[in-house]
């Protein structure tokens, strides 16, 4: 059919045109009906075409379409409070974008405004990872390692990148447990390479998504990372945009570990899709600092719209009444037995990954060597376009092997909503994409 879904990848189709959906489900043109096993860009969780979302949506632009953000709105101040209940604990102030670019860009400025304002004004880099995406702003590709930086290289800022925890490749050539966590280490050797007077804060997706493909740490890594951050005065800034309201199973992917950063940002599940909006979620007492020094932290035109946050309100509400963090942990489980069942022993196959409706499946040339195909083959848009030939979407992720290696993965993140009916189907049209791409290759 036309629009095949290399566009998502390559940019050489025109786009699928979608005129409906319902629940986890997709209608295209002439009809053809797609399981979203993708949520979009890993967005939908509590289902499309629900009416109590669209009814407070009306309500709220009926009320109030806009209000300055510098004002408060009663819809803003019902999501405020709502969120106190689903952040970590301390994490009780907020500024709200319009998406997670946005409010990655509002958590790079506020680690470096909250060092200024302490008169520690030398503390102005970032300290990210490769493999990592952020967001589409200069600030948010200047923290990020992917290869989605490549076009900008020439006027990023020049911030230090570490290797990630990814064991299935680790950069330091070794197999948990015993490697010596050397993926944490690595941060706390930066920071002294740079000198700890000169590092504002690490970023960091609690598991990598879409540059690698659902990617989990050990259990270990992230408490270490917490140690590291507290001891050189470095601000740990969670970006939990795509693992964020119960994406993993909890309510952030952070809570797995029991870690709390200073600054947590989010966004897609926030509001499931339904409207635009991101948010920057900072401790308190961080928060007071930059109070105290009299500072304004510049809003952004649509932060805090009412709409958006009367929305974002009532799919936290639907999250809640419908326990959807615990049915993602719950199906969650079941989707990733089946994969594991159905697709482990795939020759394309390499390492099956995740938690909760957050899936990773990377493909690979050799599964004893781990190779990557080469990126020119495109396997992951191949794989992608037989998928939804036979009625299926799911989210590509492309070069975790390295930038000249290449890589492909396919990232498996339905809505929350779907049972065991759509975890079968998703598993036999994922082999039968599988057989049929290999035939080719």
């Amino acid at each position: 059919m036309p629009g095949h879904p290399a566009l998502f990848v390559q940019g050489a189709f025109e786009p699928l045109k979608i005129e409906r959906a319902e629940g986890a489900y997709l209608y295209a043109a002439g009809g053809h009906r797609i399981l979203d096993a993708g949520a979009g860009a890993i967005v939908v969780n509590v289902g499309q075409g629900r009416k109590e979302i669209a009814e407070a949506a009306a309500r709220a632009m009926a009320n109030l379409s806009y209000v300055l953000p510098v004002w408060v709105s009663p819809d803003r101040e019902r999501l405020v409070e709502r969120l106190k209940g689903w952040t970590p604990p301390g994490l009780t102030r907020f500024f709200f974008a319009s998406g997670g670019s946005e409010s990655i860009e509002a958590a790079l400025k506020f680690a470096i405004l909250y060092h200024k304002v302490r008169g520690k004004e030398s503390k102005r880099k970032i300290i990210g990872r490769r493999f990592s995406y952020h967001g589409n702003t200069i600030g948010a590709l200047s923290a990020g390692g992917s290869a989605r930086r490549a076009d900008y290289e020439h006027v990023l800022l020049d911030w230090p990148k570490i290797d990630p925890c990814y064991c299935y490749r680790c950069p330091w050539g070794k197999t948990y447990p015993g490697c010596d966590l050397d993926c944490a280490s690595a941060l706390e050797a930066e920071i002294s390479k740079h000198g700890e007077d000169s590092i504002a804060g690490f970023i960091a997706e609690p598991m990598i998504g879409s540059s690698a493909g659902a990617v989990p740490p050990v259990k270990e890594y992230w408490p270490r990372i917490r140690e590291i951050c507290t001891k050189h005065d470095v601000l740990l800034i969670a970006d939990e945009v795509m693992t964020g309201f119960g994406r993993t199973g909890r309510k952030f992917a952070l809570d797995h570990w029991d870690v709390i950063p200073d600054l947590l940002v989010s966004g897609k599940g926030l509001s499931g899709g339904y409207m635009p909006i991101g948010m920057l979620a900072v401790r308190e007492e961080l928060a007071a600092e930059i109070e105290r020094a009299r500072v304004d932290f510049m809003f952004y035109t649509y932060s805090a719209h009412p709409a958006a946050c009367a929305v974002a309100n009532e799919v936290l509400t639907i999250m809640e009444r419908e326990h959807l963090v615990e049915r993602s942990a719950e199906v969650g489980a079941r989707l990733g037995a089946s994969m594991r069942e159905e697709l482990s022993g795939h020759p394309m196959v390499g390492d099956i990954r995740g938690a909760g409706m957050f899936w990773g499946v990377e493909l690979v040339r050799d599964k004893t060597t781990h190779a990557a195909y080469p990126p020119e083959k495109k396997v992951a848009a191949r794989v992608l376009a037989e998928s939804i030939k036979r009625g299926l979407f799911f989210y590509p992720a492309t070069g975790m092997a390295g930038r000249a290696v290449g890589g492909d993965a396919m990232m498996i993140a339905p809505p929350f909503i779907i049972g065991d009916e759509e975890i079968g189907f998703i598993t036999s049209t994922l082999r039968a994409a599988l057989d049929q791409v290999q035939i080719g290759l």
